[in-house]
């Protein structure tokens, strides 16, 4: 892991130079691709909960059937 400077090292800027440092385009795909790792961890959500429910559906069945 790189070291960081010492604070008397850095080059002092202000916040909103900083902000624009990073390209917008960077930022952009950066923000993209989380927001496609969220949308695969969602979709893994919904086939587990499609699964459990359509368990749920069969042991209702079944229970239905035994009385």
């Amino acid at each position: 892991m790189p070291k960081r400077k010492p604070a008397a090292a850095r080059v002092k800027v202000s916040p909103v130079v900083l902000a624009v440092v990073r390209p917008v385009s960077t930022r952009l795909s950066r923000i993209e691709a989380l927001l496609l790792e969220m949308r695969s961890a969602l979709d893994l959500q919904i086939k587990r909960t499609t699964r459990l429910q359509m368990q749920v559906d069969t042991l209702a069945i079944s229970v239905k059937r035994r009385s």
